[in-house]
């Protein structure tokens, strides 16, 4: 008979859905192989042992069987099971939308322990109350960063002369930020001194320095509208979390 292979992961669920009357499958974000998916036996049933490890936004040690098509969750055992995250509307939809960005813009099997320690720290500053809008333009901006598609910030993405710090603009086309010349002759959106400056130290500021800062309301709506668009540029498709913030106002909170 065929050895089953068995292996052990650190992973936080990013995605679920319902199989059959009562299994589960789930996407998994592990610091060892990246992204990938598993099924849960009967972990909706009412006496499972993997119900509590691996709802939504948990992080747990996961030993997994190799499967043909789906890895499967043999034994699971929870490190912090982020209640509040699933508890909290707010929390909730910021969190859903930092694992569905994550899972849009990854493939399965490539391991980041950069990027895991980044969804892990901010679903934990999330869960401790530190501001979401703050906590989710320094995730975006990180992320893109750590995957090569990050914004240009310190100079103009169409002469390549620096910021002077005067009135500038951010072309979404051009990738990045335009001087006051450049974004005046190429219509680039508004970038304030003050926004300019708040993505500079988002991007390069640990989440648990983020988590105890909140951004003004006049940069937290500029960014969030420059950052809204430059994240939609590099998706295939709109990210359901993302209407859902923009519809119940959460993202301006």
């Amino acid at each position: 008979m065929r050895r089953v292979r068995l292996y052990r992961v650190s992973s936080v669920v990013v995605r679920q859905r319902d199989l059959g009357e009562a299994d589960r499958v789930l996407m998994l974000y592990t610091r060892e192989r990246g992204k990938l998916s598993a099924v849960a036996k009967g972990i909706r049933r009412p006496r499972s042992k993997l119900a509590g490890s691996l709802q939504l936004f948990s992080h747990a040690s996961v030993q997994l069987a190799a499967g043909r098509s789906l890895e499967v969750v043999t034994q699971a055992r929870a490190l912090d099971t982020f209640y509040d995250l699933r508890s909290d509307m707010e929390r909730f939809a910021h969190s859903s939308y930092a694992a569905e960005l994550l899972d849009a813009l990854t493939d399965e099997g490539m391991a980041d322990s950069v990027l895991f320690g980044l969804l892990l720290s901010t679903l934990a500053a999330l869960h401790s109350g530190g501001d979401a809008p703050t906590l989710i333009r320094a995730f975006e901006l990180k992320l893109l960063t750590r995957l090569g598609y990050g914004p240009e910030l310190d100079a103009c993405t169409s002469c390549g002369g620096e910021m002077d710090g005067r009135e500038q603009g951010f072309s979404v086309v051009q990738g990045g930020v335009l001087c006051g010349t450049c974004g005046s002759a190429a219509g680039g959106a508004r970038l304030s001194t003050a926004g300019l400056q708040a993505l500079r130290e988002l991007r390069h500021t640990d989440t648990e320095t983020v988590a105890g800062r909140r951004l003004s309301a006049s940069a937290r709506d500029e960014l969030e509208r420059l950052m809204r668009a430059f994240v939609d540029s590099h998706l295939d498709r709109p990210l359901r979390s993302s209407a859902f913030l923009a519809q119940e106002g959460l993202d301006k909170s």
